[in-house]
């Protein structure tokens, strides 16, 4: 069952069946439907296509491989927080080529 309710008001519209039976006899004229406006079917449809700004990421510079066994023994000797395992944080990373360029 579809309901329809007035805004603001106690009257309400049902309907038995799907939703796409609802959209379709409410669309098509078969049912009126006191709520929506009587001019809803009176304009043709129509469609503007949108041409939104396409954007683009910047492309992430390739990083050469890295012995990361040394990037983790460099950054706990210098108090960073570094996991035994995984990914190493981009901020220690720069820190570690900063301090070996």
């Amino acid at each position: 069952m579809r309901l329809v309710n007035e805004a603001r008001g106690p009257q309400w519209f049902t309907f038995d069946g799907t939703l796409v039976d609802f959209l379709t006899s409410a669309l098509s004229g078969q049912t009126t439907i006191p709520q929506f406006p009587r001019d809803l079917l009176d304009a043709s449809p129509s469609f503007t296509p949108s041409h939104p700004d396409l954007w683009k990421p910047e492309p992430i510079p390739d990083q050469p491989p890295a012995d990361t066994a040394a990037i983790r023994a460099w950054s706990l000797a210098n108090g960073y927080n570094v996991p035994p395992r995984g990914r190493i944080p981009h901020e220690v990373r720069e820190a570690w080529e900063r301090h070996n360029s």
